[in-house]
């Protein structure tokens, strides 16, 4: 991604937003560090469309990304299973030298549909509003962000609670 097309990105964006009669609504769009999206001409275009610009920090894409973090990984699995799938009917087939012939463009098109339209719109809302991108402000949706905690929290004591079982105590 270079500065260029993320301008032409950002024009997009807004010509759409314009179709859906979502241009006087506040816009935020997240991004990673990446330069090509914190160069100056990338930050004013995104400003002379009234887009809110949230960018986060190197590093944490990880743990701060929506797609990253919730929908990435079924994504993935949908895919390799697609892949798994072609490979079992016998889709490679095989070159005259024996190696693997690759799939066609086609074929990987119809997995990537395939897997992305099994992720539902669902999942992408919660992930949004888990990691508090899109919530309201009035704090009402508040709770959501904390759910995750909540588990992690729990899965933790259980593991040491478990843990604990095994120790023993000795007084002095």
């Amino acid at each position: 991604m270079i500065s260029d097309l993320m301008k032409n990105y950002v024009d997009f964006l807004f010509k759409f937003c314009m179709s859906e009669n979502l241009s006087k609504e506040p816009a935020m769009m997240v991004y990673d560090s990446f330069r090509g999206h914190l160069e100056e001409s990338v930050k004013t275009k995104f400003k002379q469309h009234n887009f809110h610009l949230a960018v986060i920090p190197a590093g944490l894409t990880s743990l701060c990304q929506p797609l990253d973090i919730s929908i990435n990984k079924p994504f993935k699995d949908n895919l390799r299973k697609e892949w798994h799938e072609w490979m079992v009917q016998g889709g490679a087939g095989v070159t005259a030298a024996g190696n693997l012939k690759r799939a066609r463009i086609s074929d990987v098109c119809g997995w990537v549909k395939r897997s992305w339209d099994a992720i539902s719109d669902q999942i992408v809302f919660n992930s949004f509003k888990k990691y508090a991108i899109s919530n309201m402000l009035d704090g009402l949706e508040d709770d959501i962000v904390y759910e995750e905690i909540d588990k992690l929290i729990a899965e933790y004591e259980k593991e040491n609670l478990d843990e604990l079982d095994d120790v023993e105590i000795v007084e002095n």
